[in-house]
């Protein structure tokens, strides 16, 4: 009886040691990748700008995503505009880079040069091509993204500001909204005196106000309109025209709390509480009316607020827009090729639902069929925001155009707020901007 228990216990005990000997053998064979069917999910990190509604829409697009590739799993983490021009940056630096992000267009330059982004993946992406998606695309947005004949983003949108109004605080203070709105900076001041509300010599209500820090965006436009520019067209000169950024930088002095008070760079935004209709005008792109009708759906489907172009100078020598900047889906070039191509494919995923993004929440997905559909016409003053745009010049987007934007944020808020005079403003913006490029 014993020696049968003792037979089946070693039979159990072998079986056992060739079953674990089986084991071994299989996973040392085992591919790297787990094998058919089993291999590892691709996990992805995918970082962007905030923006409430965008992320209802991204969130639902990476869900179903994920759904129909089960292999891949992203992570979406936001941050405020302001600072994903400096956590990316920073996170390149210290090797700790997201495998892809949306960024505007004035902070590619540094990381398409030193090697950081990785070019499109044409069929990941669903694009037969280059040319494919060339031709999917308006013409000359790719500009930002080009280098040696690659393509290394895919617009996520393609933005421009025009002045928004609310009509109804212009017949509050005695103003005709569709006689008197500002069509050019020096009407702007004017208006703004008959909107503002003070008590003594405190700003309690501003008429409207600028779009700081984004000086790329809507003050290098005003100086183009007097015919300066950042740099000269052989790419030699820069801060050209001291006359028109002199001039430019004056009517920011005058505008500022040292002089008239009408607005400052320490103010809450205007477009933040546009919606709330504590500010009568704001710069802002399409989307807000999405955001608008959100906030504030009795206002937006009222005749209580219209659209109308960027005002210019009354002695502008171009009559210029605020300037398009398109914002691109990247990749980081360090990310391993599974994930790369994984990135990719999400990418192309969200290019193909352009129309839920103008739709949903009126981000202009540059497409040539996005732009020429009635889904495009029937949003309220799109055609203002697309004729201005055609004579508006593109954001710089050149060498070092986040560190210009900085610069001329620095002149612009030292004559507002410091007192410091525009002409020496000028000479000390110059005097930065060149040294960016003498190091280089």
């Amino acid at each position: 009886m014993r020696r049968g228990v003792r037979n089946f216990l070693t039979t159990v005990f072998v079986a056992v040691l060739l079953l674990l000997a089986a084991v071994v053998v299989y996973i040392m064979f085992l591919p790297e990748d787990g094998g058919a069917g089993g291999a590892e999910p691709v996990v992805i990190e995918y970082w962007t700008h905030v923006d409430a509604q965008r992320s209802k829409l991204e969130e639902r697009l990476i869900g179903e995503f994920m759904r129909d590739n089960p292999g891949i799993v992203v992570h979406r983490s936001e941050y405020t505009a302001v600072e994903m021009l400096n956590v990316v940056n920073t996170a390149f630096d210290a090797s700790q880079a997201p495998d892809f992000f949306n960024f505007p267009a004035e902070g590619i330059a540094e990381l398409l040069y030193s090697g950081k982004l990785e070019p499109v993946d044409y069929q990941a992406a669903g694009f037969d091509g280059k040319e494919g998606l060339l031709d999917a695309y308006l013409d000359g947005v790719f500009s930002a993204v080009t280098m040696d004949g690659k393509i290394y983003g895919i617009p996520l949108e393609l933005t421009n500001w025009c002045l928004y109004v609310n009509r109804n605080l212009f017949e509050e203070a005695g103003l005709d909204p569709d006689e008197d709105y500002p069509r050019t900076w020096e009407q702007m001041v004017d208006i703004c005196q008959k909107l503002v509300r003070r008590d003594g010599a405190v700003l309690e209500r501003r008429g409207f106000d600028f779009r700081y820090p984004y000086y790329l965006v809507f003050f290098v436009p005003m100086v183009e309109q007097l015919g300066g520019s950042v740099i000269s067209p052989d790419g030699k000169s820069y801060i050209c025209n001291d006359e028109a950024w002199e001039k430019a930088l004056s009517f920011m002095a005058s505008w500022g709390p040292l002089d008239q008070n009408l607005g400052s760079p320490t103010y809450i935004n205007a477009r933040a509480i546009f919606n709330q209709e504590k500010i009568a005008m704001c710069l802002s792109g399409l989307y807000q009316e999405s955001r608008m009708e959100t906030d504030n759906p009795s206002f937006y489907e009222s005749d209580g607020w219209m659209v109308v172009p960027f005002p210019t100078f009354e002695d502008s020598i171009h009559d210029v827009g605020t300037a398009p900047y398109p914002h691109f889906f990247l990749v980081n070039s360090s990310s391993s090729d599974r994930v790369k191509q994984a990135c990719w494919k999400l990418i192309g995923y969200f290019a193909s639902h352009g129309e839920d993004y103008l739709r949903e929440i009126n981000l202009i997905v540059p497409r040539k069929d996005l732009i020429d559909s009635p889904l495009f016409s029937n949003i309220p003053y799109s055609d203002v925001f697309l004729e201005q745009m055609a004579y508006s010049n593109p954001v710089y987007s050149g060498r070092h155009a986040a560190e210009i934007q900085n610069l001329i944020g620095e002149a612009v808020e030292s004559v507002m707020l410091s007192g410091e005079s525009p002409k020496k403003a000028v000479i000390s913006l110059r005097a930065s901007v060149q040294e960016l490029f003498y190091e280089n």
